[in-house]
């Protein structure tokens, strides 16, 4: 695992995404198209959690002297990132949600007029994707860490 020069962008990128995304999960979704019901409200406490738990790899990052040296992530590293984010923002048009008086349509259903199962069956594969691509990221992030400390190690 090396230290590529995408993973300059993901080293600064992946604090304001880490907010960003789950932002827009729960609630920025409304602005593009969806409409937002009861997971808007839940996302006020799950958000900050999620959010919490987003910010875990990043840092980890920190701990790997290699990483901090350079400012840029190893490459692994950034595609796990990548497949985690794009992750989110497929799961984020294709939530389905609903509010007091009804099923509310998902961005997808808004935009292309996509039924609800076929919504709810592509956030399936995102919520999967994403929680695939989190433990992958936690993983090479620790990974990063043992290999920037054998390599100092090793002078």
């Amino acid at each position: 695992m090396h230290i590529e020069g995408t993973g300059r962008f993901v080293y600064y990128a992946q604090w304001p995404v880490a907010v960003f995304l789950p932002v827009f999960f729960f609630i920025g979704r409304g602005n593009v198209g969806a409409g937002v019901g009861n997971l808007g409200f839940f996302g006020l406490v799950y958000g900050v959690v999620v959010i919490a738990l987003l910010l875990v790899p990043p840092l980890l990052t920190l701990f790997d002297p290699e990483v901090r040296r350079a400012r840029a992530t190893r490459m692994h590293y950034d595609i796990a990132s990548a497949v985690l984010w794009l992750g989110f923002l497929l799961a984020g048009v294709t939530v389905p949600d609903a509010d007091d008086s009804g099923q509310l349509d998902s961005v997808l259903m808004a935009w292309f007029g996509i039924t609800a199962q076929t919504s709810a069956a592509l956030f399936a594969v995102s919520a999967a994707l994403i929680g695939l691509a989190y433990l992958v990221a936690l993983a090479f992030a620790i990974r990063g860490i043992a290999l920037g400390r054998a390599a100092v190690a090793k002078g």
